[in-house]
């Protein structure tokens, strides 16, 4: 009898070693999570607090990818953001806790994780504004076109030379306004020149008025004194203005696309620019200056200042 019931205990043994070491198939689709056992893969991670597959957990934050990159592990589920900290998008650096979706930025802490562009500006994370550029780009201007600072110092470009601000302009009354040539925007839409009101008078060269122009920093739009832009173009008028020289005789070696190189006055090779009426060309202070007049040295050719 006993050793009956000896044979029976060592089978009932080896059974049980048999069962414990027995190979558990992974069914398709799923993985292994623990105390959970297998979830399916739109649920890989397991809450061991219930015991239940979920999209995330603390401890398995990984699980999420793509466009839902954090675990918001209050319901673990996957999501876009719990924290603005989590949207590094400079067009929605703020997050809706409520959806826990990327949103516009409210202020500049929602902006703190954006390198480079701590402001917010209109829902967007930007470099800096106009109001405050002095500060925001260490004496530069700020473009408010897409609210970067610019290498330009703040009032450093003279009338007719490129902007982007009117706090760029360094001359009282002057404000960035973009030009034309030939009827085509010049040297782009994004560019212009500092430029004076027409208010308390024009002063040659700069006589011909611009009307109801807006200038780049404000939409208001007001008349300009301005040149001739079917002929010239401001490089064009200041070469002249500054005497630049073209030794060579080529209208090349003068500001393209409207510089031309001729005598003027007296002075030959010197960069200038054409011309229909005297008013365009610069005054004749000191009587008798080079490239006070508009005319074609006798050569029967078009017109030029200092002709």
């Amino acid at each position: 009898m006993r050793s009956l019931t000896c044979f029976l205990w060592l089978f009932t043994l080896t059974a049980g070693c048999v069962l414990e070491d027995k190979f558990l198939e992974v069914p398709d689709g799923s993985v292994e999570a623990g105390l959970c056992g297998f979830c399916d893969s739109a649920t890989p991670a397991c809450n061991e607090t219930t015991q239940m597959c979920v999209e995330c957990t603390a401890q398995n934050a990984s699980a999420c990818i793509d466009s839902t990159p954090v675990c918001n592990t209050d319901d673990n589920k996957c999501v876009e953001c719990v924290a603005s900290s989590d949207c590094d998008d400079p067009t929605a650096a703020g997050c809706d806790t409520e959806l826990n979706e990327c949103v516009e930025c409210a202020g500049e802490a929602d902006c703190d994780g954006i390198e480079g562009l701590p402001l917010c500006n209109a829902g967007t994370c930007v470099e800096c504004v106009p109001a405050t550029e002095d500060r925001d780009c260490g004496g530069n201007s700020c473009n408010p076109d897409n609210f970067a600072c610019t290498a330009t110092m703040l009032a450093s470009r003279d009338t007719c030379q490129t902007c982007v601000s009117d706090s760029e302009c360094q001359n009282a009354g002057n404000r960035c306004v973009a030009m034309e040539y030939q009827g085509a925007a010049y040297p782009d839409e994004l560019t212009g020149f500092c430029l004076k009101t027409t208010e308390g008078g024009c002063e040659q060269p700069y006589s011909i008025t611009l009307e109801n122009r807006p200038s780049l920093s404000d939409a208001a739009v007001a008349d300009y004194c301005g040149i001739n832009e079917e002929l010239a173009t401001c490089e064009a008028v200041r070469g002249l203005l500054t005497n630049v020289r073209c030794d060579g005789g080529d209208d090349q070696d003068c500001p393209q696309p409207s510089g031309l190189c001729r005598q003027v006055g007296s002075l030959e090779n010197r960069c200038t620019y054409a011309c229909q009426s005297l008013i365009e060309c610069l005054e004749d202070i000191p009587l008798g200056r080079p490239g006070s007049t508009c005319g074609s040295s006798g050569s029967g050719g078009d017109d030029y200042c200092g002709g």
